[in-house]
């Protein structure tokens, strides 16, 4: 069979909670984060994708000024405009990510950094209309104190999040998590669970805001119809038995 007769792929869902892993450490504290969170999102009904910055090639802002010439594009083609292409296509977001020297890592940082092209294109009026979306960040820091250990992380993201359209919810910020030992104990894994189970709420309402049940729609144009005679051929076809609800729609006065 020729590649021109084969059944077409289908397009797979776009995911409703996006979850961006941005540690540069396989195996860690971070990525058991990310794990919990997707099996609790799968438990909860939610559609969860995991990106995993670290596996992605994604150059450092230089600062050469490209993007404010050129609005939304960057002098880089490397897949930091495929990852925010990704980020675009989330109903939510969860950020999760270590705390270093008191802020993000440097592959986030660089990451946000090329966010400056979304800056520039909505500077320019030029950015399409969307709808705000909700975000949340786990933050995990290996110290036990420090009153400010997670305030430069916190404002970095929130600007971050907010160039690209998302509302930052309340953050869950995990002190003493060095290792995934540290957060795979029954308090911790509830407040990573319960982070979750949001973002599927979340997900899910914005979705059906976004893709409306189809047998929902005779009723709502039921509700917009203007005389008797509307409504009953909006109602029509709109149950099993239409052909029957049909014959009488017709014989009445």
């Amino acid at each position: 069979t020729s590649s021109a007769d084969a059944p077409a792929e289908k397009e797979p869902p776009n995911p409703r909670v996006l979850i961006l892993s941005c540690s540069p450490h396989t195996g860690g504290t971070t990525d058991a984060v990310a794990r919990v969170l997707e099996q609790t999102l799968s438990a909860h009904g939610g559609l969860a994708e995991t990106i995993r910055l670290r596996d992605h090639d994604v150059r450092p802002c230089i600062g050469c000024g490209f993007c404010s010439d050129h609005p939304g594009t960057c002098v880089f083609d490397d897949e930091a405009a495929r990852l925010f292409q990704r980020l675009d296509a989330a109903h939510t977001l969860i950020v999760a990510a270590p705390v270093y020297f008191y802020g993000p890592p440097a592959a986030l940082k660089g990451f946000i950094d090329r966010a400056q092209s979304r800056w520039a294109l909505r500077e320019s009026g030029r950015a399409p209309a969307r709808p705000r979306r909700p975000a949340r960040a786990v933050l995990c820091a290996a110290r036990t104190n420090g009153e400010r250990l997670f305030e430069a992380s916190l404002l970095i993201l929130r600007c971050f999040l907010d160039t690209l359209g998302f509302d930052m919810r309340d953050p869950l910020l995990l002190r003493g998590a060095e290792r995934p030992a540290d957060i795979l104990h029954p308090p911790a894994l509830a407040r990573i669970e319960a982070m979750g189970c949001e973002a599927a709420g979340e997900g899910l309402r914005l979705l059906m805001n976004e893709r409306p049940f189809r047998f929902l729609q005779p009723l709502r144009d039921l509700l917009r119809a203007v005389s008797l005679d509307e409504r009953r051929c909006i109602l029509c076809p709109s149950f099993p038995s239409a052909p029957l609800i049909a014959a009488r729609c017709l014989r009445s006065p």
